[in-house]
């Protein structure tokens, strides 16, 4: 029995039955239509789709940007977008009514302009409107193109809005509505297929878990009996089963002190809202006092999850345990988990420039990256050598040292000081030169 995705779609109503024949090529697709001519009402419908469909596909991008805050990030979003084939039909009609030397245009981009003049061998020079196009600035549009003319009598237009259209025929002037050919339409759902395929295919991803008790042998104590130990062994089992349960997945105890568990890469991230929380360290650490260090491989393979799972724990290890750390099939590394501004780092460095970097400053280049990332998790993404030490657990004394290597090679910058004390020197505030947040 195959399996539908289902999709909503959002759009106006004359788009309908367009619509409905494209769809209906695709036997795998189960639409859920929400139309209507109130440009607003995306809004309401994206709303109203959450958790119903499997992606959501907007008519153009227009009602996709209409309606783009109300999208989740998780939610596979795609909209048809205006091409080739749609401007093919819109120039027969025009040539068809009228001689023209000029187009005024909104809403295309210039290269698919280009490919259809050269395909048509066309001679006509244009204007496209580049700013962005939207219900709110249409009387700004229709001026544009009414300038256009104004300028060139023997200019025509070529819109992506109807209510511009509609503006542009009450002033007599020449016109075609570019709207999305059945090719296009077609062109963008295959592409939605095969995006939300791809999603797919990574969602059943098998991931491995390895749980590590770092504190087994300091909570056993010589006063302790035999029955206690095992009392806190089966009620340590019991909460790593219940949260294995949560995931849908299987754990077994390789030994006393390490768990291994086996789930999907979709589930996982539903349970963890997208690698945000994941309370089972800090509830074993309150409740019964136990330490974890988690380490969770994504791989298309059992053998290529197991590998990646222990290279997250050994990071969650190095971190000070108590966190838990993911090593993706690409080998990056995301952690840890529950920490506002967690760091997402590579295992294998390739950046010609940060091996150029690490060189000039004597540092390792992945050590060089994951001090990196270490500093980005703080939103402003400054900090004092102080700071710095702190981050790396290393003396004041070295981590001047750092900082200054960094500002010879001009990986860093002062921007400020910050005063501590009265009696306190002013610390230097320094920054990462060229550098962004990394999101997962």
């Amino acid at each position: 029995m195959k399996t539908h995705i289902k999709v909503g779609i959002i759009g106006p109503l004359w788009i309908h039955d367009t619509l409905v024949r494209c769809f209906n090529l695709f036997p795998t697709i189960q639409p859920i239509f929400r139309l209507s001519d109130e440009m607003d009402k995306a809004k309401e419908f994206t709303r109203e789709l959450m958790g119903k469909v499997d992606c959501l596909f907007y008519s153009g991008r227009i009602p996709y940007l209409i309606a783009k805050e109300e999208v989740p990030e998780e939610i596979p979003t795609f909209y048809i977008p205006l091409k080739g084939a749609g401007l093919y039909q819109a120039l027969y009609k025009l040539r068809s009514k009228v001689d023209f030397t000029q187009i005024s245009f909104d809403g295309i981009q210039n290269d698919y302009i280009e490919i259809v003049k050269s395909n048509l061998e066309e001679t006509f020079s244009y204007n496209s409107y580049n700013n962005i196009v939207s219900i709110e600035n249409v009387d700004d549009i229709v001026k544009f193109h009414m300038d256009n003319v104004t300028r060139d009598a023997n200019t025509v237009v070529i819109t992506s809005l109807r209510l511009v259209s509609e503006h542009l025929k009450t002033n007599d002037i020449v016109n075609e509505w570019l709207k999305p050919s059945e090719e296009d339409i077609i062109v963008a759902i295959e592409r939605m297929l095969l995006g939300t395929n791809q999603r797919k295919q990574k969602e059943m991803q098998i991931i491995i878990g390895r749980i590590f008790i770092e504190n087994s042998t300091m909570l056993t104590t010589d006063f302790m009996t035999e029955h206690q130990i095992q009392k806190r062994n089966h009620a340590t089992y019991r909460m790593l089963l219940h949260f294995a349960e949560q995931m849908s997945g299987y754990l077994t105890a390789l030994n006393s002190s390490e768990y291994l568990f086996v789930t999907n890469r979709g589930i996982f991230e539903r349970v963890t809202e997208g690698y945000k929380v994941l309370p089972i360290v800090d509830e074993l650490n309150k409740k019964i006092g136990v330490t974890l260090s988690i380490g969770i491989g994504f791989g298309f393979s059992a053998l290529e999850a197991g590998s990646h799972a222990r290279v997250a724990l050994i990071q969650a290890q190095e971190n000070g345990g108590n966190s838990c750390y993911i090593v993706s099939e690409d080998r990056s590394v995301f952690g840890p988990i529950d920490i506002i501004a967690p760091m997402k780092y590579p295992l294998a460095i390739t950046d010609q420039l940060l091996i150029q970097q690490s060189e000039a400053v004597g540092m390792n280049a992945a050590n060089l990256e994951k001090t990196i990332a270490l500093i980005r998790r703080k939103k402003k993404n400054e900090f004092t050598a102080h700071e710095l030490a702190s981050v790396l657990g290393i003396t004041p004394r070295s981590a001047h040292r750092i900082v200054q290597s960094w500002l010879d090679v001009s990986l860093i910058e002062v921007i400020g000081t910050e005063k501590i004390s009265r009696r306190g020197r002013p610390r230097q505030v320094f920054t990462l030169l060229n550098s962004e947040e990394d999101s997962v």
